[in-house]
């Protein structure tokens, strides 16, 4: 009958490593971390109480009555390899079977899974506690593809009631799946606090979980896999000075590895497997014919594949090795672990660095790299002409190589700002650009129009009078905004290089005709954030006038449409809304995506003039829709190959989210046309007080 001390590590095994001086008492040399060594019993050595199982009171027979009766079995084989013929081969079935159950016993195979349970489960701490862990792992902001988020999004809405709100399906989806994004990171922080307390219970139970996943696997004998796979090695004894034991018993290495606990290999590739069992005889399972083992390289394995302890004949033995116990065990959890949780981590490998216009002068005076015309159009004189080349050729050299200057066909500054750019479209006929849409606040004082010169696409900078006396001014608040709205312009020319030149649509994806009649809202949003953030090193007080922008853009976008909302209550018109409705959210999304890139452009969490922009749109619920807005913005250049024709197409949800707040929603029938539903809202009201 079995006792309350259940050895883990066997006293047959033990004995083989006894200090000559005293067999009587079987003592053997406890070596721990970063201890002195010192002699203790057997009896006290890899044991604990009732670590397989308790003594039933009925007298049935419990898992170590059954350890204790294998050990008979395996105690008569341990005896015949201990004393064999060295460099003999051995039965390898016998060899693997005794080294398995060594192997599979010990409380350093518990500790592992105890150890790897704690780090997955510290991981899924992270993951489920983590929003941006959370979004990759469901694939959230991949927008052209984004599976996992759509099955669930279709599953909520399967099981959902919407037919009773007289909502279409196709609407309901593009509304739910856009604010499921928008919301996602406040959903996820209010679910934090539970998923967390659960993450909590699971990891006290962790060393309960292992003891019983031990013990079932113990019980059911189910060692055959490993066996079969010991078996096919070839198996002799080697005797050597001086061995120690590690507390995993068991060593292994596979082909070009370390040594470490057998348990922690794949069992496919293993070369080389070592059962110190004595001090002075190694058990050796091998690939082929491999050199005698060198037992001084075997203990420093023996030690650094220990969990807490090894043992050895002589105190001497171990000197010098303490220190290494636990660190060959740590390194492969820690690699299972992280090979494990590899697909869920964000990784950042993928991600190309962000790098601004750093103002760095080089070249000479005769280095300019190509040259282009500049214009004074009904004002100024040559010597203002002369002084603006200068200005603006200083500011071509500090930004380095980045800007390619040979596409640039001129900059002409007009004091009629609006007519020479009418003037210039025209001249060049060829070109896709058109006038600067009439806006409802502020005005427009710059834009680039493509040109060919000499069959070759270049572009034509127009910009208003005001910028060049403001960038002849000696005044930092009327220079600084003109300097960078110049080196915006200028990113513009390295961003059609850099990025539009080699945009493909990489999706053979029939686009939708919400996607359609959208994309007009959102083609140069891209470039607008890309632009910004390029320039935003030059003056950070730019962000608070790109946040005025977006504010009045939208206030003045709210009250447009909705006087032309007004107008199709009565002429159905609905080509005259979205005439006025598409072009005034574009200017919303330009702006907004300016700020954003202007935000992207400055260091990580400064504090700059408009950075208070999202709580300014809190009034207006947009405040996450900017943040997403952002994200999205962001991926196209920070992620790799992002910025695709198809991922233009899909910003486009974006122009469908600000069209919802002024009652528009377009949304494809099944039948693969575009309907337009105009809610009556707080029309209704307005409508009847008319009448």
């Amino acid at each position: 009958m079995a006792g309350r001390r259940q050895h883990y590590i066997p006293q047959f095994l033990q004995r083989g490593f006894l200090d000559d001086r005293d067999q009587t008492t079987k003592l053997t040399w406890l070596h721990r971390r970063e201890s002195e060594a010192r002699l203790v019993g057997t009896r006290d050595i890899g044991v604990r109480e009732n670590f397989y199982s308790k003594i039933r009171a009925d007298g049935k027979k419990t898992l170590d009555d059954l350890i204790t009766e294998i050990e008979g079995g395996l105690l008569i084989d341990f005896l015949a390899l201990k004393s064999a013929p060295t460099n003999i081969p051995i039965e390898p079935k016998i060899a693997a079977r005794l080294t398995t159950h060594l192997m599979l016993r010990t409380a350093h195979v518990r500790s592992l899974f105890e150890q790897g349970m704690a780090k997955i489960i510290d991981a899924a701490g992270r993951l489920f506690t983590d929003p941006e862990l959370a979004r990759n792992l469901i694939n959230l902001d991949n927008l052209v593809d984004a599976t996992n988020f759509t099955k669930i999004i279709e599953d909520t809405l399967e099981n959902s009631p919407i037919d009773s709100l007289s909502i279409p399906r196709p609407l309901a989806y593009r509304i739910v799946s856009f604010l499921a994004r928008e919301n996602f990171n406040t959903f996820f922080d209010e679910s934090a606090p539970l998923i967390a307390q659960q993450i909590e219970i699971s990891s006290t139970k962790i060393s309960d979980h292992v003891r019983d996943a031990h013990n079932n696997a113990l019980e059911t004998r189910d060692q055959t896999q490993w066996e079969e796979r010991l078996s096919k090695l070839n198996w002799s004894t080697q005797e050597v000075t001086g061995a120690v034991l590690s507390d995993c018993v068991v060593l292994a290495r596979e082909e070009g590895q370390e040594f470490t606990p057998l348990l922690l290999t794949s069992k496919t590739n293993i070369e080389l497997v070592i059962l110190p069992l004595a001090h002075n005889r190694l058990l050796i399972g091998k690939k082929g014919t491999k050199k005698p083992i060198d037992v001084k390289s075997l203990n420093a394995a023996s030690a650094a594949c220990s969990d807490r302890f090894f043992i050895s004949h002589r105190s001497e033995d171990g000197i010098g090795l303490t220190h290494l116990i636990g660190q060959r065990s740590a390194d492969s959890i820690n690699a299972s672990v992280n090979e494990a949780l590899l697909g869920f981590n964000l990784s950042s490998e993928n991600k190309e660095s962000f790098t601004p216009f750093e103002p760095v002068y080089y070249g000479t005076e005769n280095s300019s790299p190509a040259s282009f015309l500049l214009t004074l159009k009904d004002f100024g004189n040559s010597d203002i002409a002369l002084r603006l080349a200068e200005i603006i050729k200083t500011i071509i050299h500090e930004v380095g190589n980045s800007i390619p200057i040979s596409i640039l066909d001129g900059i002409t500054f007009a004091l009629d700002y609006p007519a020479a750019l009418t003037s210039i479209i025209r001249e060049n006929k060829n070109s896709k650009a058109s006038e600067s849409q009439p806006r409802d606040y502020g005005r427009a004082v710059a834009k680039i129009v493509p040109a060919i010169r000499n069959s070759k696409p270049k572009h034509h900078i127009v910009i208003d009078a005001t910028v060049a006396y403001n960038l002849l001014s000696d005044s930092d608040e009327d220079r600084l905004p003109a300097i960078h709205l110049l080196l915006t312009l200028l990113s513009e020319l390295a961003h059609i290089t850099r990025y539009e030149s080699k945009i493909k649509q990489t999706s053979s994806e029939i686009i939708d005709p919400v996607k359609k009649l959208l994309i007009s809202s959102i083609s140069t949003v891209p470039s607008s954030f890309f632009c910004a953030r390029q320039s935003a090193f030059s003056d950070p007080s730019a962000g608070n006038r790109y946040a005025e922008l977006v504010k009045d853009s939208y206030i003045a976008a709210q009250k447009s449409i909705r006087a032309a909302r007004l107008a199709y209550r009565k002429n159905s018109d609905m080509d005259a809304l979205l005439n006025i409705a598409l072009p005034r959210i574009a200017f919303v999304l330009t702006h907004a995506a300016e700020w954003l890139g202007h935000r992207e452009g400055l260091p990580a969490h400064d504090v700059f003039p408009g950075s208070s922009l999202p709580s300014d749109l809190e009034a207006f619920e947009l405040a996450r829709w900017l943040e997403l807005f952002g994200r999205d913005l962001r991926n196209l250049y920070d992620v790799e190959n992002e910025l695709t024709l198809d991922n233009i197409f899909e910003l486009s949800k974006h122009v469908e989210r600000l069209l919802w707040t002024v009652q528009i929603c377009p949304w494809p029938m099944e039948d693969g046309t575009l309907y337009i539903s105009v809610p009556f809202g707080d029309d209704l009201a307005t409508l009847d007080a008319e009448i």
